[in-house]
């Protein structure tokens, strides 16, 4: 396996989905992994010292294993399948080793925070890696302002979600988007982008129907 580094968080051009860039240590490889919005911004704050308002999830997880004086060892991005990337959390605890599945998303996103060495299967970089000298490099200002662009993605979906819904959407939806409006305005964006996702599900299969 290879250790990589994290060297930004940029859009895809063409999906505007977020992805994540890995590069190798010796500047062989790139690796980008694609990302859901939450977990872009969740990596760009821990890769740049920028804090959130609230701590987020990957906050309490990192003072949940302090307390129970467990640490991690390392995160492996171990497998590849149908475009989807695979990863694992080794955590340790006194003489006790436990091995997590996990998201390679959360699991780069904790490591960030707690100083963890990522590593990534020689059989994935074989598979989706992209040599340096064929590829151009994301500059940091191209990553920079990739991430601005994924705050106005998200400001943009979220007023969406919170508009009017339509003709003949379940009452239900009032009640969600009433909640996410909530939720926004105390800057509670994990539980803001459940309650989108959420309402984006009733109305695609209202509209469905």
């Amino acid at each position: 396996m290879t250790e990589m580094e994290v060297v930004g968080v940029a859009l895809e051009p063409n999906s505007n989905r977020p992805l994540v860039w890995l590069k190798d240590k010796d500047q062989r490889v790139f690796l980008p992994i694609a990302i859901g919005n939450f977990e872009a911004t969740a990596i760009y704050m821990a890769l740049y010292n920028e804090p959130p308002p609230r701590p987020i999830t990957y906050d309490l997880l990192q003072s949940i294993l302090e307390g129970l004086d467990a640490q991690v060892d390392h995160v492996l991005i171990n497998a590849l399948e149908e475009d989807v990337f695979f990863a694992e959390i080794s955590l340790s605890s006194g003489e006790q080793t436990i091995e997590v599945d996990s998201r390679p998303s959360d699991a780069i996103a904790l490591a960030l925070r707690v100083g963890a060495p990522i590593y990534v299967k020689e059989s994935v970089i074989q598979e989706a890696g992209l040599d340096v000298e064929d590829e151009l490099d994301p500059s940091l200002e191209d990553l920079e302002t990739g991430l601005e662009r994924i705050g106005d993605v998200e400001e943009v979906e979220v007023a969406r979600a919170l508009e009017s819904p339509a003709e003949g959407v379940p009452e239900r939806v009032v009640n969600l988007k009433a909640k996410l409006q909530e939720a926004v305005a105390q800057e509670e964006y994990e539980e803001a982008a459940k309650l989108r996702d959420e309402i984006g599900r009733i109305e695609h299969e209202s509209i469905d129907r």
